[in-house]
């Protein structure tokens, strides 16, 4: 499901290039995805993606539980 809200985020970023705060709004919640370590840290930049950016790639990174975020073991 993280994969897909980057997904979604991507695509929200790019349809609307044209009005700024949609790239800015993707950029800073694409780092926040990578970095994040609980669903907590994503809550408000979630919301903030939903209302600006994405809306789907919004509800997705508010349906993420702490385990998608957690990376999974090297091998």
């Amino acid at each position: 499901m993280k994969t897909a809200a980057k997904v979604f985020t991507i695509i929200g970023m790019v349809t609307g290039f044209w009005m700024i705060v949609p790239l800015i709004v993707g950029f800073i919640a694409l780092k926040k995805l990578k970095t994040a370590q609980t669903k907590a840290e994503l809550t408000t930049i979630a919301i903030v993606n939903l209302i600006f950016c994405s809306l789907i790639g919004g509800i997705l990174m508010l349906c993420l539980k702490d385990q998608d975020l957690v990376a999974p073991p090297a091998q």
